[in-house]
């Protein structure tokens, strides 16, 4: 059993993985920060799976950010449909689990010797946890804005400091899919703000150099 949920584990850290790989290219292709409709497809269902599997490691601590970002990902992927001025079906069902995710971190976790840490660590997980899912509120109101979903340099500057945060706490709990899910998000997140900040610079002058 524990095999079958490793494999849930894995498989959702994998649509995680591929989601910012897809981004990544789009980015790279577009020489800013973008955001592909397939993106928040595969955040859903990495998010469902993980959601699963941290339900069964009972991760409270962990909990909310499936639970926020499932709302901010249904949202996402409303608002390329031209629908925004009402709840797209899609939304609504994301904002439903979204809800019930919600219900459920609030309740007090079984108590499982091999998931509990020091309050430091646990201080660090709740921090690392509370940047991860504010950085989709952020994102969110910024595509709320615009009308169209995109990512703001503020979402890679928090996401960037909660995904240290995060690594960290998963290196201390010893889980290998959540050190799969985390490891590579720092690489991804300072190209991203790269080329964010490269997009909204000001072109040079040809000819002219500063003495």
């Amino acid at each position: 059993m524990e095999r079958a949920w490793l494999a849930v584990g894995l498989i959702g850290q994998a649509l995680f993985f591929s989601r910012f790989f897809v981004q990544w290219l789009a980015s790279e292709r577009a020489g800013r920060s973008v955001a592909p409709r397939s993106f928040w497809w595969l955040s859903l269902g990495g998010t469902l799976l993980l959601g699963a599997y941290t339900l069964h490691r009972d991760q409270a601590i962990l909990l909310p950010i499936f639970a926020i970002n499932l709302g901010v990902y249904a949202r996402n992927l409303a608002l390329p449909s031209g629908r925004c001025g009402r709840l797209h079906p899609v939304a609504a069902a994301g904002l439903g689990l979204c809800a019930g995710l919600l219900l459920l971190s609030l309740a007090p976790p079984a108590a499982r010797p091999a998931t509990a840490l020091e309050p430091g660590w646990r201080f660090v997980g709740a921090i690392g946890s509370a940047l991860w899912s504010v950085r989709f509120l952020i994102q969110w109101y910024a595509s709320e804005r615009r009308g169209s979903s995109h990512f703001p340099p503020n979402f890679w500057i928090v996401s960037l400091v909660g995904n240290l945060a995060l690594l960290a706490y998963a290196l201390r709990l010893g889980d290998p899919v959540y050190i799969a899910g985390f490891l590579p998000g720092p690489l991804v997140q300072a190209r991203n703000l790269m080329l964010s900040f490269s997009a909204t610079s000001p072109p040079r002058r040809n000819g002219t150099q500063e003495q």
